[in-house]
């Protein structure tokens, strides 16, 4: 049996892509090809196991040859999990930063480029992830971090995985020839071309998460300064406020935030993508903010004057390295 659904172009549209879930779920088991790979779901997508195993997806569809992959959806993978051939379990799926950062854990950013969406199936949740054509000089996809199972042997950092026929396995040293043969594939412009674009796009990638992570910060501590009005905080309250959710997650995008910050002046010296970064993390370092949470009275009302309007230069300040970001590194621009 063969899935019913044309493959003649890429699924990139709501219809489209239900329509792959669809045909996923009527298919035979058999059915699963070198552009799809389906799961049947995991308690925990943000686990080492599930991420590892969606980034393992991941990688070996980005890994096919471009010839091969072209032959259909336009070379587009898909990986589907929560469904499978008479199989609808659904998935939980988190907020998209924490799946974001679990699943780049293994991948890493930039190149294989990849977009995780969620589709309503017969009222369950299914997500997709959709894994862009693998192109002439690209280069090879490796695993990111180790992984160790709860069974089996540790999976080293920089394994190669490929796409086969309904399963996704170690590349074998044929296979890693014909990867270096894509690599090389490439005329000397091509691949300037394309690392300038594989530069633009890891920057792109470390931008994005590190202005999702500081207005997720922002929107955290404009609440925790509405709510502490007419109340002074103690240590206690502080300590207790920390093992919160909000204060796991706030202390998470603190944590992200900074990391972006030191892997993008790793990757560039533009001023005007760097000052604004280091003007966040020096805002939110300075802790003005957090004063507000600590004082009562005409001292608490003026503190948190001032702590609205450190949360709004932090604000304007993500939003000016957006806007750089924008410019300077879109489309063909350098």
């Amino acid at each position: 049996m063969v899935l019913s659904i044309e493959t003649s172009r890429a699924l990139r549209s709501p219809d489209q892509v239900l329509s792959l879930v669809q045909a996923v779920y009527h298919a035979a088991s058999e059915d699963e090809s070198r552009s799809i790979e389906w799961k049947s779901g995991y308690a925990d997508l943000t686990s080492t196991e599930a991420s590892f195993a969606i980034a393992r997806a991941i990688l070996g569809l980005a890994n096919r040859p471009a010839a091969v992959a072209a032959a259909a959806f336009e070379g587009v993978g898909y990986v589907l999990v929560g469904v499978e051939p008479s199989a609808l379990n659904g998935q939980r799926v988190p907020d998209s930063a924490e799946l974001l950062n679990a699943i780049h854990r293994y991948t890493g950013h930039g190149w294989p480029h990849w977009d995780p969406r969620t589709i309503t199936f017969h009222g369950k949740t299914v997500l997709v992830v959709t894994v862009e054509p693998p192109r002439a000089g690209d280069r090879i996809a490796m695993l990111q971090k180790s992984f160790q199972g709860a069974k089996g042997g540790m999976i080293p950092e920089g394994t190669i995985f490929v796409r086969r026929s309904g399963a996704t396995e170690r590349a074998s040293r044929l296979e890693l020839d014909m990867l270096q043969d894509r690599l090389l594939s490439g005329s000397e412009a091509e691949g300037a071309a394309a690392r300038e674009s594989q530069r633009r796009s890891e920057l792109r990638g470390i931008i994005g998460d590190l202005v999702q992570a500081g207005k997720r910060w922002a929107e955290t501590m404009e609440i925790l300064v509405m709510s502490s009005s007419g109340n002074e905080w103690k240590s206690r309250d502080w300590v207790e406020w920390v093992d919160t959710d909000s204060g796991r997650d706030m202390t998470q995008n603190a944590r992200i935030l900074d990391r972006n910050i030191r892997t993008l002046r790793l990757h560039t010296d533009e001023e005007l993508l760097i000052q604004p970064a280091l003007e966040v993390q020096r805002r939110i370092q300075g802790g003005k903010a957090f004063s507000a949470v600590s004082s009562t009275g005409d001292v608490g009302r003026d503190a948190r004057i001032a702590a609205y309007r450190e949360l709004n230069m932090i604000n304007r300040n993500l939003t000016e390295l957006e806007s750089a970001a924008i410019e300077l590194l879109a489309g063909s621009q350098k």
